[in-house]
């Protein structure tokens, strides 16, 4: 199953919310547009993730939709046991979340709805506010890999 679903590429985001004052955010690959009226987005989150308990129905979220070159933010987000914010640029904008400065696109709202999905929760997104970065490639993932996007050879 693994192998198979891993031959679907898809992007890579960074999902914030704050707790306590305090900012926590996660890496997600499960990431997609759920409905356009209303602006509804959906992700899905491992439940071993240690920053599953935050992402509750009414937290506010921002979601950051990594670009070319941002790899390494992917690394250091999914990396447990360490201050995941150190040396990140960070924005805020809708609630104060923080958002990853200079991400191909970004989405900032509130979780909706929590749903059992497996070994994963599944969490609807209600967007508030979003925005994009003018010519901003989206970093890819595929099979357990983070890639940049090749050449374009036409």
């Amino acid at each position: 199953m693994r192998a198979a679903v891993g031959t679907f590429p898809s992007g890579v985001t960074i999902v914030t919310t704050r707790s306590g004052g305090e900012d926590v955010g996660l890496t997600v690959s499960a990431f997609s547009s759920l409905s356009l009226e209303p602006a509804m987005v959906v992700l899905s989150v491992d439940n071993g993730s240690t920053s599953l308990p935050y992402l509750t129905v009414g937290a506010p979220v921002g979601i950051s939709v990594l670009a070319e070159g941002q790899g390494g933010l992917a690394r250091q987000f999914s990396t447990r046991g360490i201050d995941r914010f150190a040396g990140v640029d960070i924005v805020r904008r809708n609630r104060e979340v923080a958002l990853i400065e200079g991400a191909a696109a970004w989405f900032a709202g509130e979780i909706v709805n929590a749903f059992p999905g497996g070994d994963h929760t599944i969490l609807t997104v209600s967007v508030a506010d979003c925005g994009t970065e003018d010519d901003a490639r989206p970093l890819l993932y595929q099979r357990g890999r983070i890639h940049d996007w090749v050449a374009d050879e036409s």
